[in-house]
């Protein structure tokens, strides 16, 4: 019994302190806005490598001719990117919650190093196996991927074994599960938009430069052709991977701060402000050096004259180099014999052409389906087989779609109607009215009524010239307003002066709203603690502050 009493405060308590998911995104962007500028180069220093290795690796493997002999090497030293790109991801992580917390940032020993290089390889590895499964089961995909956030900023704790990360990382991802999910979505939506804008961006910009300077580029050269190049989008996609991710990992570094906060309290300490010494802090930059050879000439006799022959052995060996035979047609690898493919290729293949004849069926059905449409449209007696039958058949397709649209929509309001008619009377039962409280009782609290009852309460009050006590639910409809914008939590054992603390801490952003807060707290502390009578003018002014306060915290 006593453990289930336990179990269910924790839960009420996670419900309470959880924040919105729109707050997390704005925390995570206020952090990396206010970061210096070596914060998202220790992201960069590990990403772009592996970015810059994965298009090299997809243009290579889409078009070489030995792409099949140098698939092996090219996908290890992918793998050993993708591990360098996470263990600085996980550092950038640490950065950022050591920015939140305010704690310095540790020096680490090769061996730490070595032990988040394992721990990242192991755990990071997985989704790749992992990630589609779930994404096909839909329903495990937010929490396996809040779960491989999680993994990255818990790597470089103090614990960096294996069994401790993952534990505390999945014990992270069930945390909040609707606050996960919509940072899930508002990322993704994010991106999309990103990704819109990059491609958007990369295919009008060599127009206007040809437009306006007449210089011809790969894109305008290409002209549609570069829509449907492959090569093209993996490229768009990095980029849009690049300026979408460190926010990804900013906010699941709050999340995680928060989560963790509910057992260590660690955002219950007052807010950190940081004055920055110029002396002291160098913006750390990646140095880009330019080495510049100047050729020199030298004076060389006439060259000997050259066989044929050996002109033409000559040239056949400098195509077969490998930055000049990448272009080349890949016959010679397409000319596989069936029985030379692996029981896995063999199956990619089997996969492949199954896919293309469901879309060439369905294709099929269509054209079927427009066929047998158009056949059932009547046809003009003596209509010549002209180029106008070319748009006449799809307009007369069009509104024979339309009017079995039309018919659709009336049989449906029909249905409604005669639904609504065959519909029993709804019994109206009256609710019981809610009770007023005592606000002469010291354990009344601002949850026990919303914002609209505590203010309807006091202008009664107020009319039956009971003043002290109107002020008293005008400053508890004042807690129940805030607590509803999450700027407050109402609990029993907390002061008054507790309630402004935390409203400094979670709302440090509006200035306005905590010093009207402190003056209307001042003034109705010594109205109600002091028994002092309250005079008419003093009323009508703290109920204004009180406005101003819902007014601002709205906002």
């Amino acid at each position: 019994m006593a453990k289930r009493l336990v179990e269910t405060a924790m839960n009420a308590s996670r419900k309470k302190y959880q924040q919105s998911a729109l707050r997390i995104i704005e925390e995570a962007v206020q952090v990396l806005r206010t970061a210096p500028g070596w914060l998202l180069s220790v992201y960069y220093l590990g990403t772009v490598p592996f970015v810059l290795g994965l298009l090299y690796f997809w243009a290579d493997m889409s078009r070489s001719p030995h792409a099949d002999r140098n698939s092996a090497a090219a996908a290890l030293g992918l793998a050993a990117l993708f591990v360098w790109m996470k263990v600085w991801q996980t550092i950038f992580a640490r950065r950022v919650r050591d920015r939140i917390s305010g704690e310095p940032s540790p020096s680490r020993s090769p061996g730490q190093i070595a032990s988040i290089v394992a721990t990242q390889s192991l755990i990071q590895a997985t989704r790749f196996i992992v990630m589609p499964v779930a994404a096909l089961l839909a329903i495990p995909f937010g929490y396996c991927y809040a779960f491989y956030q999680n993994a990255t900023v818990y790597g470089d704790r103090d614990s960096r074994d294996v069994k401790p990360t993952c534990k505390w990382a999945w014990k992270q991802a069930k945390l909040w599960p609707r606050q996960n999910h919509m940072l899930i979505g508002i990322f993704w939506l994010f991106g999309l938009v990103i990704l819109l804008n990059v491609s958007t961006a990369t295919l009008i910009i060599p127009q206007l430069i040809k437009s306006l300077f007449g210089v011809e580029t790969v894109f305008t050269l290409g002209g549609i052709a570069v829509l449907v190049n492959s090569t093209f989008w993996m490229a768009m996609l990095a980029i849009t991977y690049l300026l979408w991710d460190p926010f990804i990992k900013a906010a699941y570094v709050m999340r995680c701060f928060y989560g963790s906060a509910l057992g260590s309290g660690e955002d219950l300490k007052t807010e950190l402000t940081r004055v920055m010494n110029p002396g002291a802090e160098i913006i750390a930059g990646l140095l880009v050096v330019v080495l510049c050879a100047a050729p020199v000439g030298l004076r060389a006799a006439p060259p000997a004259p050259v066989a044929p022959e050996q002109l033409d052995q000559s040239i056949e060996e400098i195509m077969k180099r490998p930055e000049f035979s990448w272009r080349m047609p890949r016959e010679a690898a397409e000319q596989k014999a069936p029985e030379s493919m692996g029981p896995l290729e063999a199956a990619l293949k089997w996969l492949v052409d199954l896919i293309a004849k469901i879309i060439k069926t369905i294709g099929k059905w269509i054209s079927d389906f427009i066929e047998w449409l158009e056949s059932l449209l009547p046809q003009r007696q003596g209509q010549p087989a002209t180029a106008d039958k070319n748009w006449k058949t799809p307009v007369r397709i069009i509104l024979f779609l339309l009017s079995i649209l039309l018919l659709a929509v009336m049989a449906f309001i029909f249905i409604r109607i005669w639904q609504r008619r065959q519909a029993k009377p709804i019994e109206i039962i009256s609710a019981p009215a809610e009770p007023v409280p005592d606000l002469t009782d010291e354990k009344v609290k601002a949850d026990d009524l919303s914002t609209k009852r505590w203010i309807s309460l006091a202008t009664e009050l107020a009319d039956k010239g009971d003043l002290r006590l109107a002020m008293r639910a005008l400053y508890l409809a004042t807690l129940a307003h805030l607590a509803d914008r999450e700027m407050i939590t109402i609990e029993s054992y907390k002061s008054n002066r507790e309630y402004e603390d935390e409203l400094r801490r979670r709302a440090h952003e509006h200035r306005e709203l905590i010093s009207i807060f402190s003056n209307s707290l001042n003034v109705f502390e010594r109205i109600w603690y002091g028994m002092y009578p309250v005079a008419r003018s003093e009323f009508d002014s703290f109920t204004l502050n009180q406005k101003r306060m819902l007014a601002v915290a709205d906002q």
